[in-house]
């Protein structure tokens, strides 16, 4: 809930998004409210999210459903990694950064014909 996906593209061998995370709820913990209850206290307590935990998550949810259905459709198996090892990251820092990495995103499919690894027999 505290994560949002905006422009975003799936390639055939990568993909893009800009994500923003709220962490606005992250400092209502104990320390910060020493007062109330330990229900509530439990409420407050926001896990800390970050782009690895968010990156990792999806990298281990894809991988899990990809097995499944290797398993159950018969997709063809894979031997190597699925995903490597890291992401590269940038941060947004004002309107006119976002624009271009935004068009950059929304036009990434037009590039794919120039890309080291696309082959014309797909």
């Amino acid at each position: 809930p505290r994560v949002t996906l905006y422009e975003h593209i799936v390639m055939p061998n990568h993909f893009h998004g800009i994500v923003q995370i709220d962490h606005s709820s992250e400092s209502r913990t104990r320390e910060s409210s020493p007062a109330i209850n330990t229900a509530q206290d439990e409420q407050l307590q926001v896990p800390p999210t970050s782009l690895a935990s968010i990156v990792g998550w999806f990298k281990s949810m894809t991988m899990n459903e990809y097995i499944r259905q290797v398993k159950s459709q018969g997709w063809r198996p894979f031997h190597q990694r699925l995903w490597q090892r890291n992401y590269y990251e940038h941060i947004i820092r004002d309107d006119e950064a976002w624009h271009e990495i935004s068009e950059y995103i929304r036009t990434n499919s037009q590039r794919w014909i120039d890309d080291k690894y696309y082959r014309h027999d797909r």
